[in-house]
């Protein structure tokens, strides 16, 4: 695809030899909607926005495809490289896929403005969200499987904006199968873990007010069995003080610990 807009008319011995699926077609959105309006032909924006929202689907789910290709070939093709021949091998069909995903990139962001410009929503901006140089890294969630850290990561925007499998995800065959099927796993164990955590905080909440109701009866107990006064004062002290940290407790916790037993 060309990326310069360039002029309504090419000159007539450049389009001779140019080919065709490499000239410039130019869109409603290209003129404007104030002047389509004029013309009497604002129903073509309509259907350029139709056009331009399935090209951006085909640029992400290509985008999808490439990017997990790029990081299967760095888990698979570099740790079993066992030569210099073999590396650089992999190396140059690395290259290949990062330059398929900087054209699919180029590709989106030229139909995304062009959405844009037709529907300012924001629930548009929402969905065909910007790409960043962040959003095509290789996932270390493939490449360092038994890395730290791992509680926070994510993957981009564009990898969970549609649970639907694409035709080409499908056609894709066992190297995005396993990427899903990866960070599925690695997905569902943060879920579990994070649900055990949040198990632990409130059985934490629980057993920290009965720790406190504890310390204050077993204060309470030893003022009543004190036979020297300065010890049943520093018994009742203590007693105030453990007293103090059960009431802050009970109503903080109230409705977030484990019931109790």
């Amino acid at each position: 695809d060309d990326d310069d807009e360039g002029d309504w008319e090419a000159p007539e011995e450049e389009v001779e030899g140019l080919a065709s699926e490499l000239m410039s077609i130019w869109m409603p959105s290209s003129i404007g909607a104030a002047k389509l309006t004029e013309l009497g032909l604002h129903d073509l924006l309509k259907e350029e926005r139709e056009l331009q929202i399935g090209q951006a689907n085909d640029c992400l789910d290509q985008l999808r495809t490439d990017v997990g290709n790029k990081a299967m070939l760095y888990r698979q093709n570099f740790r079993a490289a066992n030569s210099t021949r073999e590396g650089i091998r992999t190396k140059k069909e690395i290259q290949k896929v990062v330059a398929r995903v900087n054209k699919h990139v180029r590709s989106y962001q030229r139909a995304r403005q062009a959405i844009l410009r037709m529907d300012p929503d924001a629930n548009m901006a929402e969905k065909y969200q910007e790409i960043l140089p962040e959003d095509l890294v290789v996932s270390k969630e493939v490449t360092e499987e038994n890395r730290f850290g791992q509680g926070t990561s994510k993957l981009a925007w564009f990898w969970v904006m549609d649970g639907r499998k694409s035709q080409l995800n499908v056609e894709a065959g066992g190297l995005m199968e396993e990427f899903y099927r990866i960070n599925w796993l690695k997905a569902r164990a943060r879920r579990d873990r994070w649900k055990e955590e949040v198990s632990l905080v409130r059985h934490e909440m629980l057993w920290m007010g009965l720790w406190f109701e504890y310390h204050k009866n077993m204060w309470e107990q030893r003022a009543l069995w004190s036979t020297e006064p300065g010890k049943e004062a520093y018994a009742r002290k203590q007693m105030v003080l453990w007293s103090d940290f059960a009431n802050k407790a009970r109503p903080t916790f109230q409705g977030k610990q484990m019931d109790g037993i």
